[in-house]
């Protein structure tokens, strides 16, 4: 084994420990793996920005212009609130759900459509008294398992035709993996609305209600000369037995260091108290005399924050540009219009001191915001608006409504018709959207998700390095050696098995790219279709359903609908068995 597959290897393993440690970006990490092949000459510099300009990975961008372009016109909205409006019981109103969110995650992006989706779904069980935590998981894995019916369903199966064709192969037709996707999502269908629905859990989390305004936050108070209370103990304030808010620590005047304390506390002006209650209490709160909420960059009382500022809840996203940095460095006010006064974690992690922690992906943060926030965070998509906002999704005029609908079925027919290739097709949609007005270059940049292309076309790099090391041709022989014994199927299961542990642990796409290699070489040691192990990469790649941080809208989920991790392991496990299962028999019979 030469020295140069050993370091590939070396960084595969300390790149996964990073994405699973979170302790960067995943565009960062990626970018800095990159850099090193190149220092250390491991690759050329034309192999490792190849991927900068590979088809699968323009392509992405493209489709999330077309996608983004359909949804703003608000039409994705009417739709999703009419199909729940017709549900006359539980399980009726979770098909109608699933099937439409499936087969339109085959031609959006699904967190757009998961998005759309939660708001009315938790307030309709509200209205009919039901656990959201019975509908908000299916809807994640219906857009999963939807996105592997069309090749634009999801940017895994475009970043494998990418690599397809970077390669030589003919990479895939546009309903090609619906051979797989649709029986897979008729399967999971039928499973969730039987079994599933009796697994998941139908509780009210002790952190998490039905209602938006119980949601908890952290947050700091800050005793004045003004408050009532002042010489009381906290008990006798009552900030003790209160069941609505939990006192996490106390900060006396003049300490810089926060710390627990006992009932018998006596406030003082100047005192900051940190504490945990939902949205009503702080609320109730903010309008107490007395009582003044810190920001995660106010150190002192100021004269107020301006009447015009409104609170509002935003869920961050796992492409969010304020990932990894702690509060105090973000500089929210300035770069936002907005000002952080409370936190909600679904981990249950807090430090006292607001300011010290970092933001993480699916943090709640509650803002007061002013009349610049929607305008400074419309060009990157690093927020979802949970509560108090107008639509992210902004109409536009109403006799171009449907012209983006038009134009993305326009792109799906010339691709699946094979007249032109996606790539062009979608090229043609975006121009054509440009030059009707239709949609701005604001917007087009706005719909851009540039951390996932980055972390694609830097990933590209690592996927040469393993082929032309050595690594990927080492890696499909130890394979074969290890489950030839139990025949093709046997390799197939270890591969669709090892590409699903990628995916769960650090990111579908990255998953795909490093898989993909060994693939193509194992089948070519086999002498099976390359199309094959192609086919298996890319739906074990998108069939991330066991934990919640292998998929994006697992994540959105997560938080919205008060999941704890196992929940997800109980339904996921039987789910990702039933599509792989359908995977392999499919691929040995079609392919193999």
């Amino acid at each position: 084994m030469s020295w140069e597959i050993v370091w590939v290897l070396i960084i595969v393993l300390v790149m996964v420990g990073a994405l699973m440690k979170e302790i960067a970006r995943p565009g960062i990490i990626f970018l800095f793996v990159l850099s090193l092949l190149l220092i250390t000459g491991i690759i050329t510099p034309q192999q490792g920005l190849k991927g900068f300009a590979n088809q699968g990975m323009l392509t992405v961008g493209l489709l999330c212009i077309v996608a983004g372009a359909v949804q703003q016109t608000g039409i994705v909205d009417r739709f999703v609130e009419g199909v729940l409006s017709k549900g006359r019981t539980p399980r009726g109103s979770l098909m109608k759900m699933l099937v439409p969110s499936a087969l339109m995650s085959g031609f959006l992006n699904n967190t757009p459509i998961v998005a759309t989706f939660s708001p009315l779904v938790k307030r309709w069980c509200e209205k009919y008294d039901l656990a959201p935590s019975k509908f908000l998981l299916p809807l994640s894995y219906a857009t999963i398992i939807g996105g592997t019916i069309t090749l634009i369903g999801t940017s895994t199966n475009l970043v494998v035709h990418g690599l397809l064709l970077e390669r030589g192969y003919a990479g895939f037709h546009f309903f090609q993996l619906a051979l797989i996707g649709i029986p897979a999502t008729i399967a999971v269908t039928i499973f969730i609305l039987t079994i599933g629905i009796k697994i998941l859990p139908d509780r009210k989390p002790p952190l998490f209600y039905q209602k938006e305004g119980l949601r908890k936050y952290m947050l700091k108070l800050e005793i004045t000369p003004d408050y009532k209370h002042l010489g009381n103990t906290l008990k006798r304030a009552g900030f003790i037995n209160d069941p609505s808010l939990q006192l996490l620590a106390v900060v006396p005047n003049g300490e810089a260091e926060s710390r627990e304390d006992g009932e018998h506390h006596i406030l003082e002006p100047g005192d900051c108290l940190v504490v945990y209650g939902d949205l009503t209490q702080v609320a109730m709160l903010e309008n107490t005399d007395g009582l003044y909420i810190r920001t995660e960059t106010s150190e002192k009382k100021t004269a107020g924050e301006p009447k015009d500022r409104k609170l509002m809840e935003v869920m961050v996203t796992h492409y969010s540009n304020i990932l990894f940095t702690k509060l105090k460095d973000i500089f929210f006010d300035q770069r936002f219009d907005a000002a952080i006064i409370g936190i909600h974690r679904y981990d249950e992690s807090y430090s006292p001191e607001m300011k010290e922690m970092v933001v993480k992906p699916g943090d709640t943060l509650l803002l007061l915001a002013g009349p610049e926030f929607e305008q400074k965070t419309s060009a990157h998509n690093d927020f979802h608006v949970l509560k108090n906002s107008v639509n992210p999704f902004l109409k536009g005029p109403r006799w171009k409504s449907w012209l983006p609908l038009v134009m993305m079925m326009l792109m799906v027919g010339l691709a699946a018709l094979q007249i032109i290739p996606i790539f062009y097709a979608a090229l043609l949609a975006v121009a054509g959207l440009l030059l009707t007005g239709s949609l701005s270059l604001k917007d087009a940049h706005r719909y851009l998700p540039y951390e996932v292309l980055i972390v694609i076309a830097a990933a590209f790099g690592l996927g040469e390095a393993m082929m032309s090391t050595g690594a990927a041709p080492l890696l499909a022989e130890r394979m074969i050696d290890w489950f030839m014994p139990f025949g093709v199927l046997g390799v197939f299961t270890a591969l669709y098995v090892l590409t699903n542990v990628f995916t769960e642990v650090v990111t579908n796409n990255a998953a795909a790219i490093v898989m993909l290699p060994v693939a193509l070489e194992t089948a070519d040691i086999l002498s099976v279709s390359p199309l094959a192990a192609a086919v298996i990469v890319a739906i074990a790649a998108s069939a991330s359903f066991i934990t919640p941080i292998g998929y994006q809208t697992n994540l959105f989920v997560y938080t919205q609908g008060g999941y704890r991790f196992t929940d997800f392991m109980k339904i996921g496990v039987p789910v990702s068995l039933i599509v792989m299962v359908i995977t392999i028999s499919i691929t040995w019979t079609v392919w193999g």
